[in-house]
């Protein structure tokens, strides 16, 4: 008798480990192919398909995980999009219990709603399929969210240059009704001969402008990289075209991209010529302090002195550089805004400050670049 019962328990164990062996065995090839299914789902975030796409190239790997029905819909740009892959779809039937329902949100423009269907309802090969199905919607939603990440990226780059353009073309609006009003008032001919030199001086840099203008009018965008430019010659091209005469003392050579030293320039003065026009103050004075040239990452300092007029100024000086401020009738508010952000983005920097019944604007511009291609940006029309 006892001899029998241990010949059964000898059984038990060995049936009892050969149970243990069997299901060591089963959980190791899930486990691999588990892991060779993540693999595959890994391999397609770097791939370069289409967000709708992926159910296609992600269903064998989902299909071998035991899911049997994969479906999406939603919109997609203005558009309904809707897709089903492996058994059909029975919300009333029996394997209804099994399904699983994802949102993959981007935007408002974006988003789908994504349905899994699983032939098991629980245990460890169905644990390994949520994992698995848990990566594929993770993959949807980074997708969706670079393409609305890129598109967010484009629109904000567009409007940027759109701002631009628009205060460039009020600029050089601004130019060709200063020399209108000139000419209209000019009665006798020695005034006539001094306005055409002055108009045949300025031509080709308004020419130039104008040229840019008409390029990025087409969409005509292109890469600028830093340069050596003197600064002297750069503020007195900007005051002819603001119609002012400059005092300036010094000069400097920087190294910037020359369209960004143009638009801040440009900016600047214009927003100080209406004043000088129309006798409100006297002509700034410039000085131009160059760092030495020994030193790395040097500095370029110009201290730009303008006189305030009788009323003072238009804004508080705290909101000299805020956009869409601006204290005269009609402006835009964007012509300081956009000086200090292209000095900025040429690797200087623009300040101001009231002293002493001055307005005092520092412009901050390197003089030296150890690496100058990694400075190359895309530049809109000056």
């Amino acid at each position: 008798m006892a001899f029998s019962v241990l010949n059964s328990l000898a059984l038990a164990f060995m049936v009892a480990g050969l149970t243990l062996l069997i299901t060591a065995v089963a959980l190791s090839h899930r486990a691999r192919r588990y892991q060779r299914g993540m693999q595959a789902l890994l391999q397609l975030s770097s791939s370069h398909l289409d967000l709708l796409d992926l159910p296609d190239a992600a269903w064998p790997v989902l299909q071998a995980a035991g899911w049997r029905t994969l479906d999406w819909e939603g919109d997609w740009f203005g558009q309904p999009v809707h897709g089903s892959l492996g058994e059909p779809l029975d919300l009333a039937g029996a394997g209804a219990d099994n399904l699983q329902w994802f949102d993959v949100t981007g935007s408002a423009d974006a988003h789908l709603r994504v349905g899994l269907r699983h032939g098991v309802p629980r245990g460890e090969r169905r644990l390994f399929a949520n994992h698995l199905a848990q990566v594929f919607v993770l993959l949807l939603e980074t997708r969706l969210r670079e393409r609305t990440a890129a598109l967010s990226a484009a629109l904000a780059e567009r409007a940027r240059l759109s701002l631009y353009l628009q205060h460039d073309m009020r600029n050089l609006a601004q130019w060709v009704s200063w020399v209108g009003t000139d000419f209209v008032h000019a009665d006798k001919p020695e005034a006539l001969m001094v306005l055409a030199r002055r108009l045949q001086a300025n031509a080709p840099l308004v020419l130039e402008r104008a040229q840019r203008l008409m390029a990025a009018l087409r969409s005509d965008s292109r890469a600028s990289t830093p340069r050596g430019v003197p600064l002297r010659n750069s503020m007195e091209q900007a005051a002819r075209l603001a119609g002012i005469e400059v005092s300036i003392t010094g000069d400097a050579t920087v190294w910037v991209v020359p369209e960004l030293l143009e638009r801040a320039l440009d900016n600047l003065l214009s927003n100080l010529a209406t004043d000088w026009r129309e006798g409100v103050t006297q002509p700034p004075l410039a000085l131009i302090n160059a760092a030495d040239s020994k030193e790395s990452g040097a500095i370029a300092c110009v201290e730009l002195l303008c006189q305030l007029p009788a009323r003072g100024l238009d804004l508080p000086p705290e909101r000299l550089f805020e956009p869409f401020a601006s204290g005269r009738p009609g402006g835009l508010g964007l012509g300081l805004y956009q000086a200090r952000h292209s000095l900025r983005e040429a690797g200087g920097d623009l300040r101001a400050a009231v002293v002493e019944r001055q307005l005092r604007f520092t412009l901050l511009l390197p003089q030296e670049c150890d690496k100058p291609d990694q400075l190359a940006v895309a530049v809109a029309p000056v």
